[in-house]
């Protein structure tokens, strides 16, 4: 069996050790490390196995048809229709690189429905040599995330803690759109992001003051009133921290990146012991609280029928579309301003 063959086979049936075994160790894969490719790939298959797709059915021979036009390559094809269309670099007889392929024509007429998709950052290529300003930012961000590890292991007034923030905004507004291409900036921008959070619940605590002084729970149109007051809030669905046992009493809460950074491809390192002492903006963390619960309530008990998605299209989820839509509180939606939500004409169908 010839070499190629056996790669072809081994990706087949979806068996990483062997492929392991017959890549080259010297060889760059997609531009990474022969490890970096074959990890990213094993993740993949990983995935398939957990829905019961163990091997792919089918390899069908194709070409590139775009970026390396006429390159041969292969489409693995699953029992769902899932694919993977990857392209064979060959010189001189051996196969010198692999890569997937976004545009393969094959020979035959394909039933193709999810692409298995995976690519690989700048910073991770065997080659990587930076521009100067790239690696002027990353230095950057080295030191931001570094200065942040200090308040692990130790109480920090939110005060403090949203000082990162401020100090690091310009920073952020710089690097935030290399994040599909580098993989350094991803802790970074994970922590900002969480902590813009935190900068929400100091700037926006004495609105949340008044509004918990607000709230009537006498009866169900005094909640909708305050509800529909407050739909708008930066406060109405806080995270970014958990709240540790009597966070009431402590006044301490727990300090979450991976929970609001919800981009995926890229390494983030998860902080699990950054003790944030909200003392000072506690009615933000109630505000919220008090208000996702009868927001949710509410927004289950009036949710859109199928009658009226038939009548008025897609609803944002919120409240004051859906009370719009069943023509109820109309006097609370008009004291706020809220316009009543349209019903499809045929222009908006055709």
């Amino acid at each position: 069996m010839s070499y190629k063959r056996k790669i072809i086979n081994s990706i087949r049936e979806m068996n990483i050790d062997l492929l392991d075994v017959i890549l080259d160790n010297d060889k760059a894969y997609m531009e990474v490390s022969k490890d970096l490719f074959i990890k990213t790939l094993s993740k993949e298959f990983d995935v398939l196995k957990k829905q019961g797709i163990s091997k792919f059915e089918e390899v069908f021979k194709g070409s590139c048809n775009k970026c390396f036009k006429g390159c041969d390559g292969y489409t693995f094809l699953t029992k769902n229709n899932d694919y993977l269309d990857l392209l064979f670099k060959e010189e001189n007889n051996e196969i010198v690189d692999i890569f997937r392929c976004s545009d393969i024509k094959n020979e035959e007429n394909l039933i193709k429905k999810n692409c298995i998709y995976f690519r690989f950052k700048k910073d991770e290529s065997k080659n990587y040599n930076p521009l100067s300003h790239i690696v002027s930012l990353q230095k950057q961000v080295e030191v931001a995330v570094e200065k942040f590890e200090k308040f692990e292991n130790k109480i920090t007034d939110i005060e403090d803690f949203v000082c990162w923030f401020k100090e690091n905004k310009k920073l952020h507004n710089s690097v935030k759109d290399l994040h599909w291409d580098y993989n350094f900036v991803w802790s970074f921008l994970s922590i900002y992001v969480t902590i813009e959070n935190f900068d929400e619940l100091v700037r926006n605590h004495i609105s949340a003051k008044k509004a918990l002084a607000e709230f009537d729970n006498s009866n169900e149109k005094s909640i909708v009133d305050w509800l529909i007051k407050y739909e708008k809030s930066n406060l109405r669905f806080s995270s970014g921290y958990e709240k540790t046992k009597n966070w009431e009493k402590t006044n301490l809460i727990l300090f979450k990146n991976g929970e609001t950074f919800f981009e995926t491809g890229g390494v983030i390192k998860l902080f699990n012991n950054v003790l944030v002492d909200i003392k000072e903006c506690k009615e933000s963390i109630e505000f919220s609280d008090l208000f996702s619960k009868h927001y949710w309530e509410f927004e289950k008990k009036y949710a859109p029928t199928e009658e009226l998605f038939e009548l008025y299209g897609d609803f944002e989820i919120e409240l004051s579309e859906y009370l719009s839509a069943r023509g109820l509180y109309s006097d609370i939606l008009k004291k706020y301003n809220i316009k009543p939500k349209e019903k499809i004409t045929t222009a908006n169908t055709v």
